[in-house]
């Protein structure tokens, strides 16, 4: 029940952001049209890498990056 609530949100979160990276690294061949709320592999991949990138610019802002 939990997971059909948190899942839209997610991927109204993550999808755009991880959208232009799997577009670079695909050469434009994915995410194809109509797949941000789609049950497809790809709208998974392209959202995980969204979550991806957002845990990246979170860990920069807090400095987890800086080393003594």
């Amino acid at each position: 029940m939990l997971d059909l609530l948190l899942e839209p949100v997610f991927r109204a979160i993550c999808f755009p952001i991880g959208w232009p990276f799997i577009k670079l690294m695909t050469w434009g061949r994915y995410p194809t049209k109509g797949a941000w709320f789609a049950q497809r592999q790809e709208s998974d991949w392209t959202a995980g890498i969204g979550l991806a990138v957002l845990a990246v610019i979170m860990m920069a802002v807090l400095k987890q990056f800086v080393f003594p």
